[in-house]
């Protein structure tokens, strides 16, 4: 067992293959690393993202929301996964007119050093494993409720010294059917084959479909079934609540993970702390008895949203401060449109109350 190729070909089966996640199609297919979620709130909502990925991570979650970007953004993630394995997502999109988006990423899941042993246990030295995805992704709108778009990406990957590299793409449409329900479809690692020397396999090729629905302001219910090429369909279901503007509690439950093991392996949480239009986020997603993953990651926003964002914040809480009647409220201003959306119903139900204001709101 001292050559590169037989360790290769264990290696392969034990971490390409079986570890993210773990579902009952390990096996079958190579990088299924490309399942693991990025970024802490799609994580923290059971992997449920695909109709609300209108953000950095439309990505690697659905392409089409890319379209609904209007300002340059940039996420960022870490990730502790199981043992010593970590994994790391950086993306980063820029609109480059109305309704047009481009973007990058690139993933990267290490299982850093591996104590390499012979037939009789002896150690003979060490060697490392790495999964990696480089993307780069087009979104447009059409109209205003539809967008629709597509990710091209290489996979490579490395064991023990050996190499092997894959070409994929992914297709998705987003298309907000309300102010209240979006609905989202695509197909994701539609490619070649990843082959280590004479061993490899097809990609996690699956279709996805999901639906949003904003029950009220503070709280958001996301849906999405997963149907992998396999066969092995899974359920994926968040809730996200906003008790306050800033704070975002999560919550989801996804059925992939679930497979062998107890049925707490499908539970996800986590919190989002939103400052000035920018996200902080955790997530904990738990894997039974193989352990417990942590997620931290941040999404900036740069540019006219973020500014918008942040100087209707400071409007919206003088007027709350204050309630005075020297504050002009104009329906048809963009930034007064803006900050009504930041408004919970509670507090729309104080400004329409207000004599000067009781014609503004309909």
């Amino acid at each position: 067992m001292k050559t590169t190729g037989a360790i290769a070909v264990i290696s392969i089966g034990l971490f390409g293959f079986c570890i993210p996640p773990v579902h009952a199609g390990a096996g079958t297919e190579a990088a299924s690393f490309l399942d693991i979620p990025v970024g802490g709130r799609p994580a923290a909502l059971g992997d449920a993202y695909a109709a609300l990925a209108d953000d950095a991570y439309a990505m690697t979650s659905n392409p089409g929301g890319l379209g609904f970007v209007n300002t340059t953004e940039l996420a960022g993630q870490h990730l502790s996964y199981l043992e010593s394995i970590h994994y790391e997502y950086m993306s980063l999109v820029h609109p480059i007119h109305q309704g047009s988006t481009v973007g990058i990423s690139a993933q990267y899941l290490g299982s850093g050093d591996i104590t390499q042993t012979d037939t009789t246990g002896m150690t003979v030295g060490q060697y490392s494993t790495h999964f990696a995805a480089y993307s780069i992704a087009y979104g447009q709108r059409l109209g205003e409720r539809l967008g629709i778009g597509a990710t091209a990406k290489v996979i490579d990957a490395a064991i023990a010294g050996v190499s092997a590299r894959a070409w994929a793409g992914d297709i998705g449409a987003l298309y907000k059917a309300t102010d209240k329900l979006r609905l989202s479809v695509g197909g994701t690692n539609m490619g070649t084959k990843l082959t280590f020397l004479s061993d490899g396999g097809t990609l996690p090729l699956a279709a996805k479909v999901g639906a949003a629905y904003q029950l009220f302001n503070s709280l958001l219910i996301s849906l999405q079934g997963d149907y992998p090429k396999t066969g092995l369909a899974s359920g994926h279901l968040g809730v996200e609540w906003k008790p306050i503007e800033m704070i975002a509690l999560r919550a989801g439950y996804r059925t992939d993970t679930t497979k062998g093991l107890d049925a707490m392996a499908g539970l996800t949480t986590g919190l989002g702390i939103n400052v000035w239009g920018q996200e902080l986020a955790y997530a904990w997603v738990p894997y039974g008895d193989l352990g417990n993953t942590q997620y931290f990651s941040f999404l900036a926003r740069f540019g006219g949203d973020a500014a918008a964002a942040r100087r209707n914040l400071i409007q919206y809480q003088t007027m709350k401060r204050s309630g005075s009647k020297d504050v002009k409220m104009v329906p048809s201003d963009p930034d007064y449109q803006q900050l009504m959306q930041l408004l919970s119903d509670q507090d729309q139900e104080f400004f329409t109350k207000r004599p000067e204001h009781s014609g503004d709101l309909q």
